[in-house]
């Protein structure tokens, strides 16, 4: 029988917003291991790592800081030392993000290093996000986003999504493969899959969209992070893909961030 294992941890993208992510994988084996989710954007003061430690099930699902890691972003020669501002979260304001640009994370943890490095793309412009009545019920909401994918060059998408200003399990990524060089119109879904009503979608609650242009290795962690837990046919779990070196879950992600907000009217 399957040993499972839960890791709960914080994702902040922007000093703009400070909301909870939880994610929940179940691991092929019972060995805890550290969890390193870094981000840097197109935004100031935006850099930011969060080390953890997966937890057992049945623990509570209070975020797992590791604290006394040593962490550094290197870009072009020059390497800045990040700040643990609280336990398990690093930061800089000196770094500043810039589309084109690679950067690279190295995490030392009582001697244990680990290794990334991430390109932010250039920015995608995020057209518009709009949401037809007939697409809102109480239970699922299904707006349109809306951009102009560059012939040039292969792209990938990451959209987040939050319901007054609180982040969503639901998130969804996107490549060009069928859509080089063509605007792009596609649905996210805001769903209560839950039991709770009070969770239920009103007229006036604020939908935001944040559309980040990512990587080829953070796609491959995002999309192998939706089937992480298995499929419904019985089939193992397996971890995700992470872009970072080592026995370690996570990624590194150098992305730009746009978003729009709309009121269900």
């Amino acid at each position: 029988m399957k040993t499972i294992l839960r890791f709960i941890f914080l994702l902040f993208i922007s000093i703009q917003w400070s909301c909870e992510k939880a994610i929940d994988l179940k691991l092929k084996d019972n060995v805890l291991k550290y969890v390193i989710e870094g981000t840097i954007t197109n935004e100031p003061g935006s850099c930011k790592v969060y080390i953890s430690e997966t937890k057992e099930f049945g623990d509570d699902n209070r975020f797992n800081g590791i604290s006394g890691a040593i962490v550094k972003i290197e870009n072009k020669g020059t390497s800045i030392v990040l700040t643990e501002t609280e336990k398990g979260i690093y930061e800089s304001a000196a770094v500043a993000g810039v589309p084109g640009e690679t950067y690279s994370l190295t995490v030392n943890i009582k001697d244990l290093v680990f290794k990334a490095s991430s390109t932010m793309p250039q920015l995608v412009p995020f057209l518009d996000f709009t949401l037809k009545p007939t697409d809102f019920d109480t239970t699922r909401v299904t707006p349109m986003v809306k951009f102009k994918d560059p012939a040039e060059t292969k792209n990938f998408y990451w959209f987040q999504q939050f319901v007054n200003d609180k982040i969503q399990k639901q998130y969804k990524v996107i490549n060009d493969e069928f859509t080089t060089g063509q605007e792009v119109n596609d649905y996210l879904v805001f769903e209560n899959d839950t039991k709770n009503k009070a969770l239920n979608f009103k007229k006036g609650d604020k939908l935001t969209a944040e559309m980040h242009g990512v990587d080829a290795g953070v796609y491959a962690y995002l999309f192998s992070l939706i089937n992480a837990n298995g499929s419904d046919n019985g089939a193992a779990p397996s971890n995700p893909l992470s872009n970072i070196s080592g026995e370690v879950l996570g990624f590194f992600s150098a992305h730009t961030v746009q978003r729009k907000t709309i009121t269900i009217p």
